[in-house]
């Protein structure tokens, strides 16, 4: 019954199906149907959809802290100096390895009945890294807080989720496109940690 990697084929075929159809509007035959396996295997490693995308996320958020593991102990001027180079070579290539699951993420972070969107539990990885490293007191990590959410976890998801379709909706070069990504998302979450100290 337990097949060679049928439990990657199911996440892999549930990231499709749930980006393709939302996590609400899927069902488990459709993945069952994606990941060639028949729907009893799926009940076999998982109890439920919900169970599935709990997998997902959390390997997703382990991935990430491990991503940023090193990064938390830099000052913000170091982080501002090498914050080009980290968005074209690990965070980008991170979203667009996840780029349908984080498609997922971001749809169902923004459920109102969400106690605790998953990109919150992100954000609390970073600030928690963080605060153990540094020497900033509660009204600066509310400050970090608010600043890592809305000018970096939302501009770089949406960058993941967006940059197709505007490159084909708009008729922009990717590499065009990429460069003013940048230089916007530098003037912006570049510059708090310039001004910062």
């Amino acid at each position: 019954m337990n097949e060679p990697n049928a439990r990657d084929r199911i996440l892999k075929a549930a990231i499709k199906v749930f980006a393709e159809k939302s996590y609400e509007g899927s069902r488990m035959d459709e993945i069952a149907r994606e990941a060639y396996v028949p729907k009893s295997l799926i009940y076999y490693h998982f109890k439920s959809k919900a169970e599935i995308l709990e997998v997902l996320t959390s390997k997703f958020i382990n991935e990430y802290a491990d991503l940023i593991s090193e990064k938390t102990k830099e000052t913000h001027q170091e982080k501002a100096e090498k914050l080009a180079d980290r968005i074209k070579n690990e965070y980008y290539e991170f979203g667009r390895r996840n780029a349908d699951l984080v498609r997922v993420i971001f749809i169902d972070s923004l459920k109102k009945s969400k106690d605790k969107p998953v990109l919150f539990k992100m954000l609390d990885v970073l600030i928690t890294q963080e605060a153990r490293d540094s020497k900033e007191g509660d009204l600066d990590i509310q400050e970090r807080r608010v600043t890592e959410f809305f000018t970096s976890f939302i501009t770089n998801y949406a960058y993941i989720c967006f940059n197709e379709s505007w490159i084909k909706y708009y008729g922009i070069e990717k590499e065009q496109f990429d460069r003013l990504f940048l230089k916007v998302y530098e003037d912006t979450h570049g510059n708090y940690h310039k001004n910062h100290k």
